[in-house]
């Protein structure tokens, strides 16, 4: 298994409002560029602790995040330690290339997702699957593995993420088969790694 939905339960319309505000107030200094290409864009709304911080001590909110009192009351719900939590803006068109990164339930870190506006053809790859869960459905995946995100719309796709210190409560609200098998999980990530490194078509796909 690489991916899955988790037992939480947002408040999508209320986040769906107050963003559509935020979008519509927020200057582009404070929004950051990533992806490579631009096509990204993304909210703080909890910052990553500051070199030499330790990370299970949690992110430090923005004071944006008191716009968005609906992620402030979700996030309150958690039992688990909040390492980061900004809002990404993939434009239409954009395409967030393979990469992985260390992250999943079974491993220190992992990501979740929330999408708030995401158009039907926007889609992610980890692995060999094909994802694409709809809106107000927190996901998680084995972000160890190669994965790559495309939105082909004409709309923009907008999901929260937070980056969480995995811990049993997290891990209680997805299924068992996500998490178990650690040192499994961790020699096909590793492999899927280097295959993805050792792909002769790789350097060719990000000119």
């Amino acid at each position: 298994m690489l991916h899955a939905s988790l037992e939480l339960t947002p408040d999508i319309t209320a986040m769906r409002s107050e963003f559509a505000a935020l979008d519509a107030s927020l200057s582009a200094e404070h929004r950051t560029c990533f992806g490579g290409d631009g096509s990204w864009t993304a909210i703080s709304l909890m910052d990553r602790s500051a070199p030499g911080r330790s990370t299970d001590r949690g992110g430090s909110p923005t004071p944006t995040l008191n716009t968005m009192p609906s992620v402030r009351t979700f996030l309150e719900g958690f039992d688990c330690t909040i390492v980061a939590c900004h809002i990404s803006r993939q434009a239409p068109g954009g395409t967030l290339k393979w990469h992985y990164d260390n992250q999943a339930l079974h491993l220190t870190e992992a990501r979740l997702l929330l999408p708030i506006q995401v158009p039907p053809e926007a889609r992610t790859y980890i692995g060999h699957e094909i994802v694409a869960y709809p809106e107000g459905v927190v996901w998680t995946g084995d972000f160890s593995f190669p994965h790559m995100v495309e939105n082909p719309s004409s709309h923009q796709r907008i999901v929260l993420l937070i980056d969480i210190l995995s811990n049993d409560w997290i891990r209680g609200r997805a299924p068992t088969a996500l998490s178990e098998n650690a040192h499994r999980r961790a020699a096909l990530s590793g492999a899927a790694q280097n295959a993805w490194l050792e792909w002769p078509g790789r350097q060719a796909a990000y000119t």
